[in-house]
């Protein structure tokens, strides 16, 4: 007697033809459910690629997607560089001409060129992926290195430009550039017979006559140096500016400020008179610069674009 297993299988029907019977060995039904099991593992193997290819068809068209919408964000990005590039031009121009206005020292375009120069490199992120789109990046990389720099540069300058004028103002300001008071000048500066002692003598201010008590002016920001009576000029008062220059007042009825005051350009500090060796009701005012004196009718209206900045000053 074989003891090979057979296995039977009944299948019945509703139909006339009854019962049947299916008859198979253990190593058939084994090889039977190896084959179906490979097969539905096929199927499934077949089924995870098919929908993973899908997926990955999906994400590229996504990227691609991505990627048109990048290079136009990119475009748009570097339209936008060129309208700053020409914005940051038209700053160059008016620094240059600010400089030419002020007389500053103008910055040649060498120097120019070299304060902004650098060393270009090369961001690789895009070049594997799309070259157009490493190319582009690449470009906006530069050109925004290139206007931080050219930025930079421009602060620099505008800082210098703030500082000159800040100077510039500050000496303005403390430069003797209005009539010391209202009148007629009767006598100017240089040489001439003086009046009470009829000696030729050079005559260091102008004179200006007016009323008894007509108020003096400081012409310039300073401090009161000193003041005093002199045999020939009378009641004085003498301001340091500051700069090199000083101012000196004379034949004064009244002082209004005391030595040490600090005094703003049309502050009043005192009042016309006739003390002194004099003939009449006047001023006598002189302009000084590092002690020398000059002719005072020069620094009357004077103009701010007139002050000269010493480059001690900038340091």
């Amino acid at each position: 007697m074989s003891n090979r297993k057979i296995w039977h299988i009944l299948v019945t029907s509703n139909s006339s033809s009854g019962v049947r019977s299916i008859r198979f060995s253990k190593l058939s039904a084994t090889i039977t459910f190896i084959f179906i099991s490979l097969f539905l593992i096929l199927c499934g193997i077949m089924t995870y690629l098919y929908i993973n290819n899908k997926l990955d068809q999906e994400k590229m068209i996504r990227l691609n997607e991505h990627n048109i919408q990048l290079k136009n964000e990119m475009t748009k990005i570097n339209a936008l560089l060129d309208t700053m590039k020409f914005k940051l031009e038209n700053l160059q121009d008016r620094d240059k001409a600010v400089r030419k206005l002020e007389s500053m020292r103008p910055i040649d375009n060498d120097i120019r060129q070299m304060g902004i120069g650098g060393i270009q490199y090369i961001d690789s992120t895009f070049y594997t992926f799309d070259e157009d789109l490493f190319n582009l990046h690449n470009k906006l990389l530069d050109k925004m290195d290139l206007f931080n720099r050219q930025i930079d540069f421009e602060i620099s300058s505008y800082n210098e430009i703030t500082k000159f004028l800040t100077v510039k103002n500050t000496i303005f300001n403390h430069t003797p550039s209005v009539r010391p008071a209202k009148g007629r000048i009767s006598d100017v500066y240089g040489w001439r017979i003086h009046p009470v002692t009829k000696i030729h003598h050079f005559h260091h201010g102008v004179d200006i006559a007016n009323t008894l008590g007509t108020f003096i002016y400081a012409t310039a920001d300073g401090k009161v140096r000193e003041t005093g009576y002199d045999k020939d000029y009378g009641r004085y008062i003498l301001i340091d500016h500051g700069y090199g220059y000083t101012t000196y007042y004379a034949h004064l009825s009244k002082q209004l400020v005391e030595r040490g005051d600090s005094v703003t350009k049309y502050m009043i500090i005192g009042q016309m008179g006739n003390s002194g060796c004099s003939t009449g009701t006047h001023l006598h005012y002189e302009v000084r610069f590092y002690g020398r004196t000059k002719n005072p009718l020069n620094y009357f209206n004077k103009k701010k674009s007139t002050i000269f900045v010493d480059r001690k000053y900038l340091s």
